[in-house]
């Protein structure tokens, strides 16, 4: 959405009719048991000579048949970073998920890619303005918006009761909204992620926690907020991921959380947000300094594929930007002290290793009051709430972020260091 934006591309969705009858036969039949209810005689079986729904590899084979498809377009290259993506530098890209494809192109790759499943049966495609699964992306000349509202306005309260302590009767209501607040957060509504993270799967539910579940549906409701993708300035294009931990030495595995964001900025603070994650922490991290750093390592690997592409269609370098509200781990990765708590090495040497050579182009520290990723690491009916910064850039279409202070590649390259005077 960014790049196509950026580059004035038509966005456009096709969605492939009844797709694995339409995908290549099977090198050999696949025999099925019939069910009962199919009236068929108890000693016959079917025998299948295409993918079937319900098969792991069913999806895995109609993706290899419409990839030979489109591998035959003029100029066109299979993506670096994402196995699903095929793209042109310059004229478009095109991004499957099984029978389901998404292009943002000109004119010219549009035809190619028209021609290319021509001989398929598509439902009618969605041009300038696309809708998928309950979520829309509208073009203007502003750029692209995209939205969750159509969505959330079929979503439903979970039941609760006056005691908040009470057990729930039934778990289904909660989990079943809970999932539902997990496909919005993740797709259009960064602000609730962490709330749907906290809410799902939970062992046995109390009405406090249908109580905050309702809270986060009204959120969504009364503050309807839409991801923008501005036609940014593309020579000052930055990718700057932001990153948080919530938890201590102390605090139990499932109250610690991890959470970051990456935004593609320019230098007129408005932003495309790209990608945002909020998780409890995959290692075991012994204080807050290990959690930041892991946090910190996280946003910047998961940072990298994306740029990958961007650079790929852009056909241009973007650097990465890093930004922690914890001054210690600014601290350890602008410097070469060891950490007092060896569980964040590996993270410490990942991070230290890409602002030495180039990959990260600059550390900055920053206020907590003005770090969006606050948001990603805890629940808004947390104690104390996560602050508003995410809220309000996302309704502003703004990012600016006051820095405390930073290192680019070349201050860490070039600052003195203390050691021995030789003279």
């Amino acid at each position: 959405m960014a790049a196509a934006s950026i580059l004035h591309f038509n966005i456009h969705t096709e969605d492939f009719l009844r797709a694995y009858l339409q995908s290549d036969l099977l090198p050999e039949p696949v025999y099925v048991r019939i069910p009962p209810e199919a009236g068929e005689p108890e000693d016959h079986v079917w025998a299948f000579t295409r993918a079937i729904y319900g098969k792991d590899d069913a999806g895995r084979h109609f993706h290899f048949s419409t990839q030979a498809r489109y591998l035959v377009i003029p100029g066109i290259i299979h993506s670096a970073a994402f196995d699903t993506v095929h793209l042109i530098p310059g004229p478009g890209a095109l991004c499957t998920y099984v029978d389901d494809t998404f292009s943002a192109e000109t004119p010219t790759f549009n035809l190619a890619v028209t021609v290319a499943v021509q001989d398929y049966n598509t439902h009618r495609p969605d041009r300038g303005n696309v809708t998928f699964a309950g979520l829309t992306a509208t073009t203007d000349d502003a750029g692209i918006h995209c939205s969750a509202g159509p969505y959330t306005s079929t979503l439903r309260p979970a039941p609760t009761s006056d005691r908040p302590q009470d057990r729930l009767a039934s778990r289904t209501a909660l989990h079943s909204l809970a999932a539902q607040l997990l496909w919005v957060g993740h797709c259009a509504r960064p602000d609730v992620l962490t709330n749907a993270i906290n809410l799902a799967n939970l062992p046995a539910p109390t009405s406090l926690d249908a109580r905050h579940a309702n809270d986060t549906l009204a959120i969504l409701t009364r503050r309807p907020i839409t991801l923008h993708f501005p036609r940014l300035h593309r020579p000052s294009l930055r990718l700057s991921i932001y990153a948080d931990y919530s938890g201590s030495a102390t605090s139990p595995p499932g109250k610690r959380q991890v959470g970051y964001l990456a935004a593609l900025t320019d230098d007129t603070h408005r932003f495309s947000l790209l990608h945002w994650a909020s998780h409890h922490p995959r290692l075991v991290c012994s204080g807050s300094t290990a959690g930041e750093l892991l946090a910190l390592a996280d946003a910047y690997a998961a940072s990298l594929d994306v740029r990958l592409f961007l650079q790929e269609l852009l056909n241009q370098r973007i650097p990465i930007d890093a930004y922690t509200d914890s001054a210690m781990t600014y601290e350890l990765v602008t410097s070469i002290k060891d950490p007092a708590d060896m569980s964040g090495i590996n993270d410490l040497h990942l991070l230290r290793r890409a602002l030495l050579g180039g990959d990260l182009a600059e550390v900055n520290h920053i206020h907590g009051n003005d770090n969006p990723a606050d948001a990603l690491s805890k629940p808004s009916f947390s104690r104390p709430a996560h602050i508003a910064a995410l809220s309000t850039a996302l309704t502003s279409g703004t990012l600016t972020t006051p820095v405390v202070t930073h290192t680019t590649t070349d201050g860490y390259r070039n600052q003195p260091r203390a050691g021995i005077n030789l003279a």
